[in-house]
């Protein structure tokens, strides 16, 4: 009977070390697959990272700036591919990052170069291809607005020139056209002067001297007759 017990006991414990044995070189013998991102752009993390969970996203990762959503018409997935094509108004892409199986792909906007980003993915499962996409964002900044300013041009208040200023004085000839207009004579009536006995060339002062003329000649014929007759120089010196 007691070596039938010990019979039994040594089994058990045969059997115990045998399975733990088994246990230990199958744990060996399929050691943990490590993840690969499956793009030179990308650098691969285990682990999961979203946005919503405690902290900043960006930061976990890497990436400066904040976690965003990006908004309908700047990107486009197709399969387990995304394809970026904006920026979302007031922000530049800074990276972006995918998650797919137990890893993620993070994409810095340094080696994406420019826009378009095209076929963007996550880290690479057991069957060598791309994982299927569990969610993905982005990380962005607020765009910085540049504005340039061009210093006024300062002009001295009075400029001394030592060269002679010539200063010629041009006349200009003005021609003046003046329009033919009818002028209708005017005519002025003045009273008639009235003639004089006298048909002189001198004015007629409105004086007749008529008689004085006569007058005149009736002495110089009684002087006359007195030279030439001594009876009658006789007569009037009695």
């Amino acid at each position: 009977m007691r070596n039938t017990t010990r019979r039994l006991l040594g089994a058990a414990a045969l059997l115990a070390l045998s399975a733990t044995g088994l246990l230990g070189g199958t744990a060996s013998a399929s050691p943990g697959k490590t993840p690969e991102a499956g793009d030179d752009r990308a650098t691969v993390a285990e682990g999961n990272v979203d946005i919503g969970q405690p902290g900043n996203a960006c930061e976990v990762v890497g990436l400066p700036g904040e976690e965003k959503t990006l908004p309908a018409g700047t990107f486009t997935v197709d399969g387990v591919n995304i394809t970026i094509t904006a920026n979302p108004e007031g922000y530049v892409l800074t990276g972006v990052v995918v998650k797919g199986g137990n890893a993620y792909n993070v994409y810095d906007a340094a080696d994406l170069g420019e826009l378009a980003w095209e076929d963007l993915h996550p880290p690479i499962n057991s069957s060598d291809g791309p994982a299927g996409i569990s969610h993905w964002f982005v990380c962005v900044e607020n765009k910085v607005t540049v504005t340039t300013t061009t210093p006024a041009s300062t002009t001295p208040a009075s400029t001394t020139s030592s060269t002679p200023v010539t200063t010629t004085d041009e006349t200009t000839s003005t021609t003046t056209t003046t329009d033919s207009v009818a002028v209708t004579p005017t005519t002025t009536s003045a009273p008639a002067a009235v003639a004089g006995a006298d048909d002189s060339d001198l004015a007629n002062t409105g004086f007749s001297g008529g008689w004085m003329l006569i007058v005149g000649l009736a002495l110089v014929a009684a002087g006359a007759a007195f030279v030439a007759s001594p009876k009658l120089r006789t007569l009037l010196r009695r």
